[in-house]
């Protein structure tokens, strides 16, 4: 308590501006973390300089684009913004993401504070922020490679569903050498339902995928649709 009132556990962006935003990381009330002895060792080996620049980077960033009219500044100011920013330095702390993946989740974060979306858009969009931080770089660029396979209609005939053919597609289209360099992350991609699962009859996997939810020769579900169109805006 202060002058009888309660004091905050941790100021907004507005409160903070962008400039000192990165350097207050350290004063947040560790009560925000869901385990601050974690958060600061994981920090610590990582480099807490590392970590910052890239925060730093991303708030420049968004310095950029609220410059350019485009960011919703009662947005931005929330205190669900600095909240996520504490979320995406805890995530850089402790999982020291692929420069892909965390390409990807700047880009998805600047998205939700754009002016001309919903809030339930924004909603979404924080959900699928959730989802990329689950991703490796290699599975980031899966989902583009078989994104690309949108742009060739042709190539379902010849497809009919097998996921080694899908694979194989995949692979070429994001310079892998082999197919089962794709096959290896596709367990993630199938939990996280960004792609079809394979068929199962009388208990054996078979090597073709479901093809309901939208999945077609592309095999992307609409939500791993979805997710591939927004990272290739």
């Amino acid at each position: 308590m202060k002058d009888g009132k309660q004091q905050k556990p941790f100021a907004t962006i507005q409160e903070l501006g962008l400039d000192l935003f990165i350097n207050a990381v350290d004063l947040f009330n560790p009560t925000v973390w869901m385990s601050p002895e974690t958060m600061l060792a994981a920090i610590s080996s990582v480099g807490r300089n590392f970590i910052k620049g890239r925060l730093k980077g991303l708030l420049d960033e968004i310095r950029n684009k609220t410059e350019e009219g485009k960011i919703d500044e009662e947005t931005l100011n929330s205190e669900k913004t600095t909240r996520s920013i504490l979320d995406l330095a805890k995530f850089l702390g402790e999982k020291n993401p692929d420069e892909e993946t965390w390409d990807a989740a700047k880009k998805i974060f600047k998205h939700a504070l754009h002016k001309d979306i919903t809030e339930e858009e924004r909603s979404s969009l924080y959900d699928m922020l959730d989802i990329c931080k689950q991703l490796s770089g290699s599975e980031i660029r899966i989902l583009a490679g078989a994104h690309q396979i949108l742009n060739n209609p042709q190539e379902a005939t010849r497809n009919q569903r097998q996921s080694d053919w899908w694979a194989g597609k995949v692979a070429e289209n994001i310079g892998f050498a082999a197919k089962e360099q794709v096959l290896r992350f596709e367990d993630n991609l199938m939990r996280l339902q960004l792609i079809a699962p394979r068929e199962i009859l009388s208990g054996s996997t078979l090597d073709t995928w479901r093809g309901g939810g939208g999945a077609s020769e592309h095999r992307l579900t609409e939500l791993g649709r979805k997710l591939a169109e927004l990272l290739s805006e």
